[in-house]
C-alpha cells in the first residue's frame, strides 16, 4: 500500500522504536519511487532486491543527467525537472562532477537548500543525498554529501511518511560515521523545533563550508556577569537558557520557564524576548545584536543556595530599586537606611560610606526628597547592628527586604501618559505573568489593573508630537463591552514584545493581536 500516513512529526520520529517494520531506504523505495523498466520485468526474488538495492545506494555519472526523472513518484512535471536539477546539483556539489562555470559551492549549496525549501520536493531531496553517500567509493566527495545531510536535517524535516525511514538510516549509519550522529542530533531539534526554514546568510554558509560551526554567544546577566557558552548553527533559545539556569543551580522546568533571553540591537532600538523555540543563528545575525537574560516571573519560591543565583538576582533588584521602579517611600527612612547599609556591606568597604555613596545607595527619584543627615544617622545604626554580615548574607537580606516593595517581582516600565488617567507626573506600569497593573508613585495608589486574558489587540501608535516618544494602544474585555487605553512611553515597542511574549501559548497562538 503506498498511501502515506500522516502523524505529528514527534509522533513519527518516536514511533520508530515501538515499530516491527524494518524502516529500511529499500523498503521506501519499494512503496514510493518511481519503478524502473528492470524492477518490472523481475517476478521476485534476489533479482528484484538487487534492483531495489540499487535504487537507494550512489549513482556514478553517466552522460549529462545522472537521472531522467525524480526519485520519488511526483505527479508535477515541472517538480520532477527541478529534482533531476538538484540531483546534478548534489554530485556537483559533492565533487562527483564538474561545476559550470561562474558556480561556485556556495552557490551549489544555496541551490540544494532553495528546492529544500519547497515542500514538495523536501522528501525526494533526502532521498537523493541518502542514495548518494549509501556505498559512495570516495571518501571525501562521501564526506561532502553527509555534511549537507546534516545541513538539511537541520533547516528542514521530511515528511512524517518518511521521517521513521531516515531516522533509521542515521541511527544504522551512527556507529561508523560522526556526521550521521551529528545529522541525527539536527533532525531531533528540528523534530522538537520546527527547523531554521530560512536561508542562512552568506557568511554563515562561507564558515560552513571551511568547517566553522560554533561561534562564541556570551549573554549579559544584571549585576555584570557574563555567561558564555558555544553554540551552534541549530542551537535554541531555549537551550541555552536552560543551560544557563543549570549554572545558576536552577532545576525545576517551572523556575527555568520564569527566565527569559532578550535580544537587544544597537542601543535598545529593538528589545525583545526570545521565544524558546528560536534559533539564535538566525535572530543573531547583525553585529549590534546582543543576548541578555532576565527574570521576568516570580511565582517559584526564591532559593538562595547558589552563588551565582544570588549575584544575578541581586544585580536585577538592585538596578530596579535605585532607578525607582519598586515605588519605595520617601518617608520609610528606616527601609531606606536598611537598604543602603545592605548595599554597602555587598561591597565589603571597611570604611564608613561617604556623602556620594549614600546618595548612590538611594532611589534617584527620592534623593531629593529625603533628608540626608537622617538617612545617614539611620544607615550607621543599621551598618553596627548588621556587624558581621558576608556580601553575600548582605545580597540576601536586601533582596528579602525589597521583596515587600509594591512593585517587587514585575517588570516595571515608566508611562509618560495615559489615556484614562490624569497624574502629577509619569506613572509606573508593573507586568507579569497574570496582569498589568498602573501605580502612581506620588500616592503609592493602584490605578489600573488589566488581567493579561482580557487582551484583545495590541497597536503600536505613532509619536504625538515630533521627536516624542511612541504609544501602545491596548483593547480588553469583553466583546460587549470593549475598552480601550492608551500609554505612551519610549519602549512601547519593547512593551508590546514583552506581554505577547508573557501570554499563554495556548492564547498567543490564536491571539487576534498577533496579526
Amino acid at each position: 500500500d503506498s498511501e502515506a500516513t500522516s502523524l505529528p512529526s514527534s509522533m513519527a520520529y518516536a514511533s520508530l522504536s515501538n515499530d516491527s517494520r524494518n524502516y529500511t531506504m529499500q523498503e521506501f523505495a519499494l512503496h514510493y519511487f518511481r519503478k524502473p523498466s528492470t524492477l518490472l520485468d523481475q517476478r521476485g526474488g534476489s533479482a528484484q532486491g538487487i534492483v531495489i538495492t540499487s535504487l537507494v545506494q550512489y549513482t556514478k555519472v553517466r552522460g549529462q543527467s545522472p537521472i531522467q526523472e525524480s526519485l520519488i513518484r511526483l505527479s508535477d512535471e515541472d517538480m520532477s525537472k527541478q529534482a533531476v536539477a538538484g540531483f546534478q546539483a548534489l554530485m556537483q556539489f559533492m565533487g562527483d562532477k564538474s561545476k559550470p562555470r561562474g558556480k561556485e559551492e556556495m552557490d551549489l549549496l544555496y541551490d540544494l537548500l532553495k528546492l529544500c525549501s519547497k515542500e514538495d520536493l523536501r522528501d525526494e531531496m533526502y532521498c537523493q543525498v541518502i542514495k548518494q553517500v549509501t556505498g559512495h567509493p570516495q571518501p571525501e566527495h562521501c564526506a561532502r554529501g553527509w555534511s549537507f545531510l546534516s545541513l538539511l536535517s537541520g533547516f528542514f524535516p521530511p515528511s512524517t511518511t518518511l521521517m521513521p525511514y531516515v531516522t533509521k538510516f542515521l541511527q544504522d549509519s551512527g556507529p561508523s560515521q560522526e556526521l550521521a550522529r551529528t545529522s541525527q542530533e539536527h533532525l531531533q531539534r528540528t523534530v522538537k523545533y520546527g527547523g531554521r526554514q530560512q536561508l542562512p546568510p552568506m557568511a554563515e554558509m562561507k564558515a560552513f563550508l571551511k568547517g566553522h560551526t560554533v561561534r562564541l554567544l556570551v549573554v549579559h546577566l544584571p549585576g555584570g556577569v557574563d555567561y558564555r557558552t558555544n553554540g551552534h548553527m541549530f542551537t535554541v533559545a531555549g537551550e541555552v537558557l536552560e543551560e544557563l539556569c543549570g549554572q545558576m543551580g536552577i532545576r525545576d522546568p517551572q523556575e527555568v520557564e520564569e527566565f527569559a533571553l532578550f535580544l537587544i540591537k544597537g542601543e535598545g532600538e529593538l528589545v525583545r524576548p526570545l521565544w524558546p523555540h528560536e534559533y539564535l543563528n538566525r535572530v543573531m545575525v547583525h553585529q549590534d545584536a546582543s543576548l541578555h537574560s532576565r527574570r521576568l516571573g516570580w511565582e517559584t519560591p526564591l532559593h538562595f543556595n547558589h552563588p551565582t543565583y544570588i549575584n544575578t538576582h541581586y544585580g536585577q533588584v538592585l538596578r530596579d530599586y535605585l532607578q525607582g521602579k519598586l515605588m519605595a517611600s520617601a518617608q520609610a527612612e528606616h527601609q531606606l537606611a536598611r537598604l543602603a547599609a545592605l548595599q554597602h556591606l555587598v561591597r565589603a568597604r571597611k570604611s564608613p560610606p561617604s556623602g556620594q555613596d549614600l546618595l548612590a545607595y538611594i532611589p534617584k527619584p527620592l534623593q531629593w526628597q529625603v533628608n540626608m543627615a537622617t538617612i545617614e544617622s539611620l544607615m550607621g545604626q543599621e551598618l553596627r547592628q548588621l556587624q558581621g554580615h558576608s556580601p553575600q548574607e548582605a545580597q540576601i537580606s536586601f533582596i528579602e527586604a525589597t521583596s515587600q516593595l509594591p512593585l517587587f517581582g514585575y517588570t516595571v516600565y515608566v508611562v509618560l501618559r495615559v489615556s484614562k488617567l490624569v497624574l502629577p507626573g509619569p506613572a509606573l506600569l508593573g507586568l507579569n505573568r497574570r496582569h498589568l497593573i498602573l501605580m502612581d508613585p506620588s500616592s503609592q495608589k493602584l490605578c489600573c489593573s488589566i488581567a493579561l486574558k482580557d487582551l484583545q489587540r495590541l497597536r503600536l501608535l505613532s509619536p504625538l508630537e515630533e521627536e516624542g516618544p511612541p504609544g501602545l494602544e491596548l483593547n480588553y474585555g469583553l466583546a460587549d463591552s470593549p475598552q480601550t487605553i492608551w500609554l505612551e512611553l519610549p519602549q512601547a515597542q519593547e512593551l508590546q514584545n514583552t506581554i505577547i511574549f508573557l501570554l499563554d501559548d495556548s492564547i498567543s497562538s490564536t491571539w487576534p493581536g498577533l496579526n
